[in-house]
């Protein structure tokens, strides 16, 4: 299981208007990724001044903070099945790789041998049957008498059975689908010879050096995985796993999927796993919602939402002065005019502060940020970085195409 995790911290912004900028500082070991709502959300015309400071309007956040861990997808679904009854596989209709419904024929074997073993066990059915009555008739009541008819019965019983099973032999000539899902293993192969429950095939000669027809000699089938459900099953640290609680929300990224998608924790070990003196906790995460281009073995990796403040008035801590116990702000009017006003402060997460009075959503703010050489106006760049770096340059994102985002507030540690 993975072991590497980190506490991250981030923030969505709602309805930022496109000539604003909304910018984060970093975390010693983790870091704040910043989401808009869409294209209109990512600045456009933007200056610096020589001293390195950034006009930023004030808007509603909904901040977060994570433990962030990694792992690979699992199915909760699979099938394995296998030819219940022997004969040459004749027709086969779905190889490694396909995807199937519940129902699908997979492949059939030829049914003549299986035909032939039904009617015969009709036929000796018919016959016991036919034995049984005539003792009856010329039943006189002795114990000999009584005796014939006991084992004509029993007879009876075992051939019926036959037939049942000769029937059943019949229905699985047909290799159907229980479920649906991706084909991950299918060997059969026209000529292949199965025996009951098994799969595979290998080759015979016979005493001349003739390659025979080819003879089932291993007992994996066919497996089927479902696309429906997933699971990442992750290890976290005393410190990480202390933070978390069952039904906490999660987002999981991946290279091999567009945007984000989300799920929840489901399982977590009471008890840890200790490896070289360092303790472990298992935990089971769940994807919630349709996904796709997802499949088993799909590396992720997982945010666990410990804490979420949503549409909170927060800035950028680094726009806040504090002297002497009071914090301000400097606001920037339309004219561009500029006003050190006192704000009232509640929460910080990560590197953004919420405000409790002195602001109002819309007002427009100096951010002193870190300067990068070249020229910053108009660019497409951030043009500077808030004290500390974005992991990978910072990321935007708009809606969430995949999945489901759970539903639910989250508490703080431990809750």
């Amino acid at each position: 299981m993975p072991k590497n995790t980190s506490r991250w911290t981030r923030v969505r912004a709602w309805g930022i208007p496109s000539a604003t900028l909304v910018a984060g500082a970093g975390l010693g070991a983790g870091a704040m990724s910043l989401w808009g709502v869409g294209d209109d959300a990512m600045p456009q015309d933007r200056t610096m001044d020589a001293g390195g400071q950034q006009t930023v309007t004030v808007g509603l956040e909904t901040l977060e903070e994570s433990v962030s861990t990694s792992g690979t997808l699992a199915a909760v679904s699979t099938d394995s099945l296998a030819f219940e009854a022997s004969g040459e596989v004749v027709a086969v209709y779905v190889e490694a790789g396909d995807v199937v419904e519940e129902g699908d024929v997979i492949a059939e074997i030829d049914t003549l041998q299986l035909t032939a073993s039904l009617r015969s066990a009709q036929s000796e059915l018919a016959q016991a049957k036919a034995t049984l009555s005539n003792l009856q008739d010329d039943a006189d009541g002795s114990d000999a008498s009584d005796a014939q008819i006991a084992a004509a019965k029993a007879q009876v019983k075992v051939l019926r059975q036959n037939v049942n099973d000769a029937k059943d032999a019949m229905d699985d000539a047909q290799l159907v689908a229980e479920m649906g899902g991706l084909v991950t293993s299918q060997p059969y192969e026209l000529g292949d010879v199965v025996s009951s429950g098994s799969s595979g095939s290998a080759g015979g000669t016979d005493q001349g050096g003739m390659t025979t027809a080819a003879t089932t000699t291993t007992s994996s089938g066919v497996t089927i995985v479902g696309q429906d459900e997933w699971t990442v099953s992750v290890s976290l640290g005393e410190s990480d796993v202390a933070l978390i609680s069952e039904g906490a929300q999660v987002t999981f990224t991946s290279d091999d999927v567009e945007g984000e998608f989300f799920g929840i924790v489901t399982e977590i070990a009471n008890l840890p796993t200790t490896t070289g003196g360092t303790a472990t906790y298992a935990v089971e995460l769940q994807v919630t919602g349709d996904v796709e281009g997802v499949y088993e073995g799909t590396s992720v990796t997982a945010e666990i939402v410990y804490l979420r403040q949503v549409d909170v008035l927060a800035v950028p801590t680094n726009a806040v002065a504090t002297t002497d116990g009071v914090s301000t702000v400097t606001v920037v009017d339309t004219e561009g005019n500029e006003e050190e006003r006192e704000v009232t402060l509640g929460e910080t997460i990560g590197s953004y502060t919420e405000v409790v009075d002195g602001l109002a959503e819309g007002e427009s703010l100096l951010v002193t940020v870190a300067a990068s050489g070249g020229d910053t106006e108009g660019s497409d760049d951030w043009g500077g970085q808030m004290a500390g770096e974005f992991p990978g340059g910072g990321q935007m994102a708009g809606e969430f195409p995949g999945g489901e985002m759970p539903a639910g507030g989250m508490g703080g540690p431990g809750q």
